[in-house]
Order: C-alpha cells, then structure tokens, then sequence
C-alpha cells in the first residue's frame, strides 16, 4: 500500500467514526488530499501548509507580507482589519497575540494579558499562542 492510500484509508475511517461519510463534505475532503497528493507527491509538510493557508484565506488573513501600501489614509490596513497605523505612525495589530485556555481561543485587551503587539514593516501575519492556566 503507498503512502497516500494509507492516508486515505485512514482518513476514510476516521470520517466513518463520526458518521461524516454520510457527508458530501467527506467526498471534498477525500478528493481535495488526493488533488493535494497529485500536485506535491509524498510531502506531508507541504500539504499541510496549502491546508494552512486555505484556512487562513478562509478567515480573511493575509498570506503575503504586509507593507505601507496596505494602509488608507486613516492608517487602517486594507488586507486586515485587525492591523493599523496609530497617530503616533506606529503600526500595531490587535490580535498578534492569541490566548488559550483549554480549547477556548481568545484576545484580550486589558488586564494583565493583551493580544496588541506593535509591529514593524513589512510584516507578515503570526499570531503568537500563549497558553494561560
């Protein structure tokens, strides 16, 4: 058996258990690791970055480095609603920092924890995770 039929089968079962392949969504799911696998071959990696970065377009975030010609003239990042420039003409992004607490994600902005990071151009998106008890 290859590699890719492995994941597929395993993937199969895995969608099974939780009653998925009832599913159209299985099929797209199936059928987009085996596009994957066509293009890149046996490179998990690399699959799981184009996965990252369809996630990421999902969710609206940049995937290219963010420059001062991302900026209006009020200073708001056109690509990110979350980055901006302040009066100070600093650049900021509200949501640099992600906090977690067992599986709840979340952004703060007071207390002793805070998601604003100040940032430096060109910036390409990373959202810090910290984990707090």
């Amino acid at each position: 058996m290859s590699w890719i039929e492995g994941v597929l089968d395993y993937s199969k079962s895995e969608l099974e258990l939780i009653g998925f392949d009832k599913s159209v969504l299985s099929d797209v799911m199936l059928e987009t690791i085996k596009k994957l696998h066509s293009v890149v071959g046996n490179q998990p990696s690399v699959m799981k970055s184009v996965l990252k970065m369809m996630s990421d377009l999902v969710d609206k975030k940049p995937i290219s480095v963010i420059t001062e010609n991302d900026f209006d003239e009020n200073g708001k990042c056109t690509r990110y609603e979350y980055i901006y420039r302040a009066k100070d003409g600093k650049y900021y992004n509200d949501r640099a920092v992600v906090f977690k607490k067992g599986n709840d994600t979340q952004y703060v902005y007071q207390g002793q924890y805070r998601s604003k990071q100040e940032i430096t151009l060109p910036y390409i998106l990373h959202e810090e995770i910290v984990l707090i008890p």
